[in-house]
């Protein structure tokens, strides 16, 4: 009788697991095999790992990755996470695979994803993701496939081109990406400084020094000290901004730029007039400071 039941458990074992065979493989060691459902502990493995990427760890994302993983990829993971101000992943459906001859299960991941960047930008994304992990429990191997929804209501975080004046410029072609380092708001105290003609407060945001190549093709330097007698030739100031637009080269270190379009009024002591639009674009150093101001201006437009 005891024979009879392990005989039957046999049987029903291997009736079970024939029915969890389908599909095929197409290419590799594993050709013209069926495919079969993988452990849940490989499931278990990406799903922590999409815990942590929630947490913004990457620490504890590339723990669960094998070494081979983390030579390869964990520089640029360190680096995708830094941009990140938050990131959310919602898994939709989860399923582990494997056939025979594989060396790792397969784990398929559908979800949707939204992520908000440190620069200000937003991505929504729909997900398809395909994790390998090996038998010692580790991901050794990641493809991702999005799609943006229709509805899709953030944009790219970065767009355009550099091309450098240089032969040979390792930044040239890179795309620039939007910049937060607090750029608009320093514009945004040194047009109030400005107008106000505030020596303590526009010193605040520049530079020891600043280059400034002016509109009519001069060169010029402002220290801190020049500020009080450049403010004592003007009656009233009145520079508004009318877009600020912060940017930087993608993959390099924080020096942004700004780009600022605005109209501005100066009345000299000696009654003469200055009335303008601008387009200036100024430099933000590693400190954060205002260090080169290059502008370009016309008439203004009669309305």
């Amino acid at each position: 009788m005891k024979k009879l039941v392990l005989l039957g458990a046999l049987v029903a074992s291997v009736f079970f697991v024939k029915a969890q065979t389908a599909g095929k493989i197409f290419v590799g060691d594993s050709q013209g095999k069926p495919f079969q459902f993988g452990s849940e502990k490989s499931s278990n493995v990406v799903l922590e790992a999409v815990k942590a990427y929630n947490a913004n760890n990457s620490a504890a994302e590339t723990a669960l990755w094998s070494d081979e993983m983390i030579k390869k990829y964990a520089e640029a993971n360190q680096k995708g996470h830094a941009e990140y101000q938050s990131v959310v992943n919602k898994p939709m459906a989860i399923l582990p695979l494997y056939a025979e001859g594989q060396k790792t299960e397969v784990v398929l991941l559908q979800s949707t994803e939204e992520r908000i960047y440190k620069n200000g930008s937003k991505q929504n994304l729909n997900l398809f993701e395909l994790f390998q992990v090996d038998k010692a429990g580790k991901i050794s191997g990641f493809t991702q496939y999005y799609s943006i929804p229709k509805t899709n209501e953030y944009g790219k975080t970065y767009g355009g081109k550099y091309i450098a004046q240089k032969p040979g410029s390792e930044v040239d072609g890179r795309p620039l990406e939007f910049s937060n380092r607090g750029e608009v708001e320093a514009i945004e105290k040194l047009a109030k400084a400005w107008n106000a003609m505030d020596v303590k407060a526009f010193s605040e945001v520049i530079a020891d020094e600043v280059t400034i190549e002016g509109f009519d093709g001069s060169t010029s330097k402002l220290t801190k000290a020049m500020i009080p007698a450049t403010f004592a030739e003007f009656k009233s100031l009145d520079w508004k901004p009318g877009l600020i637009l912060p940017f930087k080269l993608q993959d390099t270190d924080p020096v942004s730029g700004i780009i600022v379009y605005s109209s501005e009024k100066r009345v000299l002591k000696d009654g003469s007039v200055w009335d303008k639009d601008l387009i200036e674009v100024f430099r933000f150093n590693l400190a954060g400071k205002i260090d080169q101001i290059t502008q370009f201006s016309k008439e203004k437009t009669k309305k």
